[in-house]
């Protein structure tokens, strides 16, 4: 049964619902009826999820800006490669953003109008016994390993275009429509298992996506009428790409900076998930995504520098002359960090040798995304040991965290610390949906108990202390709490922090997002990585599976990609269709 939806004019947005001041519902038959103001569910209640609204749009057109937090969005409330998602099971698609359960396949979530059924293939088909034509499978990393939460997975309402390169700006700017201006014709999300069942399907040989940010990879399903097909990638899992073959337009990959250090080894988590040598690159440029650049301060005569509570960072043993130096070459200005999608700031044993905190700050309130590992507290508080020229800006420091410089842990805690999940929001006893989908994807992936670590509890090799995130904190999110203490191990917050609040959305215009792990994300690999690689190829680092803290890891980085939106934000539970 074919479903439309005509807005005359838009009232308000709030949240996750859409307030209208007059709407008609036509369910293909010869009846429609005038709705009242509050639309969010399934027909009986007269009450839809907002991506549903935001891909029926007429009317008022793509750019409508309810609950994306950034008014820029053509994607309802929720997050996951595009926006909403579940933390579903196995027989869940995840539920997203889309009308794919019996509502017709014409509605797109992306760019804002109708998308036609695509040349050459049966949409909208009918089936008996409320049966339907559906597409269903699991979404992995790219090493096959691990299935992935929240990825969204659509059938396109047209060729596939390129993805714009770097942070996007101008009219791209802090907007999850820039990603999927190919539009859809029917979507889903992965739930926390990876699994996904994308109903209402077209019949024929059907293009499937999957894609999280610039994460993206295009197959093609041949699916029989009101059947289920499953989708396998070349008779393989369906995984999300490692390469971009030469001339594939349809393949995309982010680039990612690694600002390479002396304690920690980020480099080595992208082979880890599945990315092979070739994918590195010294600096800007090439074709690989994985651009390796020098941290620390080279002054020690290839290890030198600092390193430890009293001294500056310094960089990972081989690196020096072989890659780009970080300060000069990545983070010297916002321009260079705007070239990479995602930036990983390995820990360089000591605070952040010459950082540059404003562009880090530009770079992020501009749609950027980061992670930093232990001694890059000082891009947030400022060198509180080292008394380096810099500072940190004014909105963060003791606005994100309360801090302590150095290399701290309890003694009966140095080897490993054990961390809870959080599950609530901070300074709030509301539900915080990513992290109760973070807590079910980590225990599904055997990361939690591990290691003789409490039931229910992550294992942290080697924890440092030096950020507690309390209630007074509000730009920031606590994911993973020492069991034993206040400190925070793993926090993110949203960027601009001071956002202001969008008029439509009433959701702070949030565009970039940060995450801080104070702990080493390598310190638990075994066997353990062996630097110094050659100048590109990381051939130190060890070929293990991930440990539980490096899954964490993998877990954030991907929702890193993914279109950021308030933590509020509840997850859709729709199964991919209309909600009950």
């Amino acid at each position: 049964m074919a479903l439309g939806i005509t807005l005359q004019l838009v009232h308000r947005c709030r949240g996750n619902k859409l307030f209208v001041r007059d709407a008609s519902l036509s369910t293909g038959h010869t009846k429609s009826m005038s709705l009242g103001y509050s639309i969010r569910g399934r027909v009986p209640k007269l009450v839809f999820p907002v991506g549903l609204i935001t891909a029926a749009l007429i009317v008022v057109g793509g750019h409508v800006g309810c609950g994306s937090g950034n008014g820029n969005s053509l994607f309802g409330s929720g997050d996951g490669g595009i926006l909403g998602s579940s933390s579903g099971n196995s027989n869940s698609s995840g539920g997203s953003f889309s009308s794919s359960s019996g509502s017709g396949g014409s509605g797109s979530g992306s760019g804002g109008g109708m998308v036609a059924c695509p040349s050459g293939l049966q949409c909208n088909v009918s089936c008996s016994g409320n049966g339907t034509t559906s597409i269903s499978g699991v979404v992995y990393d790219p090493a096959g390993k691990d299935p992935l939460y929240n990825i969204a997975v659509y059938v396109p309402g047209g060729p596939l275009q390129p993805l714009p390169a770097g942070v996007p700006t101008g009219s791209d700017a802090c907007t999850c429509g820039a990603l999927f201006k190919s539009g859809m014709v029917v979507q889903t999300a992965t739930g926390v298992d990876g699994s996904f069942k994308l109903l209402n399907a077209p019949v024929g040989n059907v293009p499937l996506v999957i894609q999280v940010g610039k994460w993206r990879k295009q197959i093609m399903v041949t699916t029989t009428s009101c059947q289920d097909t499953p989708a396998v990638a070349s008779g393989q899992k369906l995984t999300l790409p490692s390469t971009v073959p030469a001339g594939d337009t349809n393949t995309s990959m982010p680039d990612i900076a690694v600002s390479t250090g002396s304690a920690d080894t980020l480099e080595c988590l992208m082979q880890r998930i599945g990315l092979p040598p070739s994918e590195y690159v010294a600096g800007a440029g090439g074709t690989g995504h994985v651009h390796l650049f020098a941290g620390g301060d080279p002054g020690g005569g290839g290890g030198g520098g600092g390193g430890g509570g009293g001294g500056v960072g310094k960089p990972e043993m081989g690196t020096t002359g072989a890659l780009p130096a970080a300060n000069t070459n990545l983070w010297d200005s916002q321009a260079h960090l705007m070239a990479y999608d995602i930036t990983l700031l390995s820990c360089e044993g000591g605070e952040t040798y010459k950082a540059n905190p404003p562009a880090l700050e530009a770079y992020l309130n501009a749609g950027g995304r980061a992670f930093a590992s232990h001694f890059h507290y000082a891009w947030f508080a400022g060198p509180l040991d080292t008394g380096q020229g810099y500072a940190a800006p004014a909105d963060w420091g003791n606005a994100l965290a309360a801090w302590t410089p150095g290399s701290n842990a309890p003694m009966n805690q140095l080897m490993q610390a054990n961390g809870k999940i959080v599950q609530t929001l901070n300074g709030s006893t509301a539900q915080f949906p990513k992290g109760v989908a973070f807590y079910q994807w980590l225990g599904l992936n055997n990361a939690l108990g591990a290691l003789a670590a409490p039931m229910g509890e992550l294992p942290i090799i080697p924890g440092r202390y030096n950020s507690v995130v309390g209630p007074t904190n509000k730009p920031s999110q606590p994911w993973v709490q020492d069991d034993m203490n206040a400190q925070t191990l793993y926090f993110s917050f949203d960027t601009p922090v001071n956002a202001p609040i969008n008029p439509d959305s009433g959701a702070p215009a949030y565009c970039g997002r940060a995450v801080f792990s104070d702990l080493h994300v390598g310190g638990e690999t075994m066997p353990q990585d062996n630097p110094p690689p050659p100048p590109v190829s990381p051939q130190g680092c060890a070929m293990a599976d991930l440990s539980p803290q490096e899954k964490a890891l993998e877990f954030m980085l991907f929702d890193l990609s993914s279109c950021v939106i308030p933590d509020y934000t509840p997850p859709q539970t729709d199964g991919g269709g209309i909600v009950q």
